[in-house]
């Protein structure tokens, strides 16, 4: 069976090549971090899994959180 993935993955991808040239981070890592689950309104579909989403979530809060900080300690100095 053949799988289509979904635009929430095609984005996911799209966001991980905008990480990894701003983060200065490899994207390979990145890609093998991706976890996808069979869409279940449409079987011949993958897209994100939720607890993956999560996780994204947590970690771009994590990416804006030092920028804050990053952005305060510049000022300050």
């Amino acid at each position: 069976m053949s799988y289509k993935i979904s635009d929430s993955v095609a984005m996911r991808f799209i966001q991980i090549f905008q990480e990894a040239v701003l983060l200065g981070i490899d994207g390979a890592d990145l890609m093998r971090q991706v976890r996808l689950v069979v869409d279940e309104s449409s079987p011949d579909t993958v897209t994100l899994d939720p607890q993956y989403e999560k996780q994204v979530a947590e970690m771009h809060e994590k990416y804006v959180a030092a920028a804050m900080t990053a952005q305060e300690q510049q000022e300050n100095f």
